[in-house]
Parts: C-alpha cells; sequence; structure tokens
C-alpha cells in the first residue's frame, strides 16, 4: 500500500499533470474511506493533489470527520448542492455492509439521494439503492458501454435535463478485500491518461485485477448518458474510440464439461441464467465465491460473469 502512494506522490512531484478544465466548472470531490486503511488517511495529501493536478479537481474533502453511520447523510448533502451546468463531481466511499455492526450503508427510511451535478460514484451496493437514476440508466453487469452494448435500462425518475451520472459497486464485506480494492483504484488512477476518469475502463480494470478467492463481489456499473461529447463533461465520459478489451494476465485457462455454458450475473445460479456461451470460446477462470460453488470468469476479454464449479473440467 505504501509503495502505491509514493509513487503517487513522486507522480505529482515530477509530471506535467496540470489538466485544464471547462470553463466556469467546479469539480469537487468527496472522499470517505473505513476500515482498515491507516496508511491511505497517511497520505491523503498525495492524493489530494493527485486528483488536483491530474484530473483538475478544485476541492478535494476527506470525511476524517464521519463515523461510517454518518456517511451517507454527508453524501447527500454533497451531491445535492446546487450546481452550475459545467460542475463536476466524485464520491468515492468504501466500507462494510448493513451485515456489519459499523455500516456505511444508510438506513431503510434514508431519503433518496438525487444529484444536482454530473457525478461519478463509486460506492457499495447498497447505494444503488438511494440514488436516484434518470429513465434511460443502463445497468452493465457483464459487458461494458460501448455502443453495440445491448443492456436493461433501470432508471425510475423521469427528470428534464438530469445531469450525466455513472455509479460503479465496490465490495462491502471484508476488511482486506476493502483495502485492496482501494488500492486497485488507486492504481487505476494513477495510469489514467491526465484529464479523464474514464468509468468503464475503472469497471473492466476492477473486473480482470480483483483476484480474492471467498468473495462474491460482482462489480456493476448504472450509466446515465445525455448523449453530450467527452469534451462536454470531462474529467468524466467514456472513450468510445478506445480498444474496450482489457489485456490483462493472470487466471486459470479452463474448459468445460458440455459444449455449451451457462453464464451468470451473480454468483447464485438460482438467481436466473444471463445467457449461455459455447465452451470453444477462450475462458479463463480469476477466482471462485464463498462457497466454492461458483466461479467468476472471463470470457474472451468482454465478457464477465460466474458460472457452476460443477460445469467446469477438473
Amino acid at each position: 500500500m505504501l509503495r502505491i502512494f509514493k509513487t503517487l506522490a513522486l507522480l505529482v512531484l515530477l509530471g506535467p499533470l496540470v489538466f485544464t478544465k471547462p470553463a466556469a466548472a467546479t469539480l469537487s470531490a468527496l472522499i470517505s474511506i473505513h476500515e482498515g486503511n491507516a496508511d491511505m488517511w497517511e497520505q491523503r495529501a498525495s492524493i489530494q493533489e493527485l486528483l488536483r493536478k491530474r484530473f483538475g479537481f478544485d476541492d478535494v474533502r476527506f470525511l476524517v470527520d464521519a463515523t461510517p453511520e454518518e456517511t451517507p447523510a454527508r453524501l447527500k448533502k454533497f451531491l445535492e448542492e446546487e450546481a452550475g451546468p459545467n460542475d463536476r463531481r466524485l464520491v468515492w466511499v468504501s466500507g462494510l455492509n448493513q451485515r456489519q455492526n459499523s455500516t456505511v450503508c444508510a438506513a431503510r427510511n434514508f431519503q433518496t439521494i438525487r444529484p444536482k451535478a454530473a457525478s461519478l460514484i463509486l460506492a457499495p451496493g447498497c447505494y444503488t439503492d438511494i440514488i436516484s437514476l434518470p429513465q434511460g440508466t443502463r445497468h452493465f453487469s457483464m459487458t461494458s458501454p460501448t455502443p453495440e452494448s445491448s443492456t436493461a435500462r433501470i432508471g425510475r425518475t423521469r427528470a428534464t435535463n438530469a445531469p450525466w451520472i455513472a455509479v460503479l459497486t465496490l465490495p462491502s464485506a471484508n476488511e482486506a478485500v476493502i483495502q485492496g480494492t482501494n488500492e486497485l483504484i488507486f492504481e487505476h488512477l494513477n495510469a489514467s491518461s491526465k484529464g479523464h476518469l474514464d468509468p468503464a475502463a475503472l469497471l473492466q480494470h476492477l473486473r480482470a485485477r480483483f483476484r480474492w478467492n471467498g468473495s462474491s463481489f460482482t462489480p456493476t456499473l448504472d450509466y446515465f448518458d445525455r448523449g453530450l461529447a467527452r469534451e462536454q463533461i470531462r474529467p468524466f465520459g467514456i472513450n468510445r474510440t478506445r480498444n474496450d478489451h482489457v489485456v490483462f494476465s493472470g487466471g486459470t485457462p479452463v474448459r468445460f464439461r458440455k459444449s455449451v455454458f451457462g453464464l451468470y450475473a451473480k454468483p447464485d445460479a438460482r438467481d436466473g441464467l444471463a445467457m449461455t456461451v459455447p465452451s470453444g470460446i477462450s475462458v479463463r477462470a480469476l477466482r471462485r465465491d464463498r462457497d466454492g460453488q461458483m466461479h467468476y470468469i472471463a470470457v474472451g476479454t468482454s465478457h464477465f460473469g460466474w458460472v457452476k464449479s460443477d460445469d467446469l473440467v477438473k
């Protein structure tokens, strides 16, 4: 962990990282990290400097005075502050879920959060239940946003001139896994192009690099795109001209017992089959779930999902 932050500090000092933000824009970030991240708190000055100089943020706040239980209300206040048309907001919250004694998740009667500015939100999956998503929002559990993607529309709220929004889920069930995922996010920020935070690229990074056996975490992205050009929502936005396929190493090549296998969006075969895939395609097993009944796999480089462990050739 310390090695990552020393690298970040060095990049801030050496590189020409200044990003020119859109005219009349305010870029703000709110970060709330809980559970096993003492090193990160010690290095938050370097994190703030990185977000400011590489991505153009004017204001980077750490919730050093908020308990996990107070976090949802602080995020709601931040995201619902009045905003100008070019304002951008980044939220990054990590911590344990509602099954733990100390949780960053909101109570059941918590009021819906309605973001006022273009927002990239990195948070545990429980936050997808309390963030208002405009009609037309798309949910990506196995693929990523591309012009040819076919995904379910999940937005529930009718809104005029709704802001651009992306909600990327993070794990929330194990302190070591939470801390490791935070390291992966920093790794991605370190390698990102100057002035561009691409939620689809971060989604693929977490899918490919998250390797903790025993975790049922499934990275997903809820994404509302108003059709704005990338330049209009910088530093956010999806680079549709890039090669969307992630190149990664690791994992174990696997074969299947049958010519066709089922791919699931969640590590629960009872939750419903998402799609079937011919077994002749390249497949790599990345990790297994808590019970060992399901494996998370990469199908080629464009699809990720869960398969029954019994379908694999041992």
